[in-house]
Order: structure tokens, then sequence, then C-alpha cells
């Protein structure tokens, strides 16, 4: 089986570089995604994208014929990202700018499919999860035919306004399990990873990601006085007596923060004095690369 990491998009922002080359534990995300592929016996990579920052990454780059989809404009259809010209012997594709535990891979690689195969997080309760919803993690393809009419089906319920929004893996899964286009419901034909696994998006999911597993070391301290904080959406698990006001810690206040702020806030700020003491350094642990909860249930598509 060929194995196609996605990483064609066209949408950068909030980055300066696509988010597939961001680096987390001192690794780009398709980097990790290919050594984890090679090192569970797949031998057959490919890194879709037209851009030449993909070169050289341990994989062949394939510039897709018919990527046409502008984000920015949603001009064109989001499932073009799948080559077609592809799809013509069994393939796995994976979302490029996703973080994979080693036994994400593992589960994609070893999992058999029938038709297809669909890999996402779903009711993910994992503490190292930086998501509150669910995020696709990669499509494993046996019968083309299907897989290729369950796209031409989606975009034609695009066509004809059906749709409440642009559609993804997530309608495109619907319609070839036969669910309503709109209702986010897993039935069959898919297996839930739920660890650490994730989509990266932003900026903010990048410093989540590095804070689970331990890359930015947290520190837990206590306000010793009342003072503003430009950055509030950078601290951790407040803990409040009975004030809440946003941008403003108050005294008595429990919070973590990284190593810099924290500095910061011990006085080297213009003040020049603490204004927390801290109570507790986080120790760096290790990710999770255990698939908590894994459901797999497998039914014939409808050709």
């Amino acid at each position: 089986m060929k194995y196609v990491i996605l990483a064609d998009s066209k949408n950068t922002s909030p980055f300066e570089t696509p988010r597939q080359l961001t680096e987390i534990n001192g690794e780009p995300l398709v980097k990790r995604t290919i050594r984890l592929l090679k090192e569970n016996g797949v031998k057959d990579i490919l890194v879709t994208s037209h851009d030449k920052r993909f070169d050289g990454l341990g994989a062949t780059k394939y510039e897709p014929l018919h990527n046409e989809y502008d984000p920015y404009t949603l001009q064109g259809y989001w499932l073009n990202g799948f080559p077609e010209e592809l799809l013509i012997e069994p393939v796995c594709f994976i979302f490029g700018d996703v973080y994979f535990s080693e036994n994400a891979i593992k589960t994609i690689v070893e999992t058999p499919a029938d038709d297809t195969l669909f890999f996402c997080t779903y009711q993910n309760k994992s503490e190292k999860y930086i998501k509150a919803h669910d995020e696709p993690l990669a499509y494993k393809v046996n019968n083309c035919e299907v897989f290729k009419k369950g796209i031409a089906d989606t975009k034609k319920l695009k066509d004809e306004g059906v749709c409440c929004r642009e559609p993804v893996v997530w309608e495109l899964y619907r319609v070839i399990n036969g669910i309503w286009v709109n209702e986010h419901k897993l039935t069959t034909n898919y297996v839930a990873i739920n660890d650490e696994s994730c989509d990266i998006d932003t900026i903010n999911d990048i410093r989540k990601m590095k804070i689970k597993l331990g890359e930015i070391k947290m520190i837990k301290v206590v306000a010793l006085e009342t003072f503003s904080l430009r950055e509030f959406n950078k601290i951790e698990e407040l803990q409040r007596k009975d004030k809440s006001q946003e941008g403003i810690i108050f005294k008595d206040d429990v919070f973590k923060c990284d190593e810099e702020m924290c500095k910061y806030l011990m006085g080297e700020n213009p003040i020049k004095r603490a204004v927390v003491q801290i109570l507790e350094i986080k120790p760096e642990v290790k990710p999770e690369t255990k698939v908590e909860t894994t459901k797999t249930t497998k039914k014939k598509s409808k050709k």
C-alpha cells in the first residue's frame, strides 16, 4: 500500500511557513510522520506539495495535478487535496499537519481496511489531548472506486447547496457511510485513536502540544499581589478564590506559566520585584504512546 502525506494546502495562516513543517521536539511534523512510517516498515511514501521546502525530508515529493482549491476565496473543492490520479491502487492518505504518537502510526499501518477505513480522534478524554473537538488523522483506501464516488457525491452536495460548510474529510466519511452530510456522527468503518495525536491549526495549538509533551516546562505559582498581565492567555490552570477579570491576576491566585514568564514575574520586569511565589515546578513528561480507546467496525461500503 502506498502512503501519501497530504501537505499541498495553500493556507499557511496564521503561520509564516507551512504548518506541516511546524517543529515539535525539534522535528517537523511531516518528517516525524515519515520517520514513524519507516519504523513501521513502510517504504512507499509520498508527500503532496508544490513547495520546495518539502524536498529532502526522506520521502518523494509529489505535485498533485488538480488541487485547485483556494482556502481564501473558497473557490474549488477542499476534497481536491486527495489526488484522484493516485487512486488507482490501495492508498493511505495521512494528514500532514498532525502530531502523531508512535502507536497512532503503528495502528494506522497495522489495521486492515475493507473498502475504506477512517482514522480520527473521537470523544477524546486523554489528558494529553489539546482540543475540545474531534480531529481527522488518516484515511485508508482499498476500494478506490468507492472513495472516488464518495468524493464526487460530496462535491455534488456542495454544488447543490446542501452542505452547511465547505465539505472536508468529515463530510466525505458521512457520505461514504450513508450518514446525513451535516450530522457529526460516526457509525462504521472507523478507528478512534485517542491519545495525544492531534491536528495543529494555530500557534496556540503548538504551545499547548509542547506543554502537554513536556517540551515547555510549566511552573506553578501564587500571586503575592494584584497586577495586570498582558499575556493573560498564556497562563494555564488558573485558580481564583472569589474574583474574576480577564487580564488581571489577583492576590492569592494560583496558576501555571512557562519559565520565561516565571522569570518575568519573579523580578525581571519594569518594577524589578517578584509578584509571584513559586509553588511547584511541573516535571518533564514523556508523550503517551498508548491508544486509549480503539473502536473498529467495518462494513462493506455500497458501490
